[in-house]
């Protein structure tokens, strides 16, 4: 588990039941590259959707 997990770990802790936390994973989106701009990469578009229809 990196230090980033951990923190976010820790501050889902802290919330408690006060929302509800979900952790997306950005691992497949590849770096920004203006020339390779359209179309969209897919697991882009999915994690902007997932983040877009956060309850």
């Amino acid at each position: 588990m990196t230090i980033t997990d951990q923190l976010a770990e820790e501050a889902k802790a802290l919330i408690g039941d006060r929302a509800e936390v979900k952790f997306l994973n950005y691992a497949d989106v590849p770096f920004f590259n203006q020339d390779e701009e359209s179309p969209n990469p897919t697991a882009a578009v999915a994690a902007a959707f997932l983040a877009l229809v956060a309850e």
